[in-house]
């Protein structure tokens, strides 16, 4: 995904292993994917780029449930 023009961060995450008892758990079969991009546009093409669309209906099936959030600094 950085090799994609406009993407400045993208990575998976999972939690923390025995983090700490305020720590709100994503679940074992759970992970969020950070990614920054330079623009909307930059985001947009990354979402209908090939790749994505072949990702998506590879992994379909395997997704019980999907939020996309898309987050701006306050």
């Amino acid at each position: 995904m950085l090799a994609e023009a406009g993407c400045i961060e993208y990575s998976a995450v999972v939690d923390l292993p025995d983090g700490p008892a305020f720590q709100a758990r994503l679940g074992d079969d759970a992970f969020f994917v950070i990614a920054k991009w330079a623009s909307m546009a930059a985001l947009a093409a990354h979402g209908a780029s090939p790749h994505m669309v072949a990702y998506g209906k590879k992994t379909r099936d395997m997704v019980a449930s999907r939020a996309i959030h898309i987050l701006t600094a306050a």
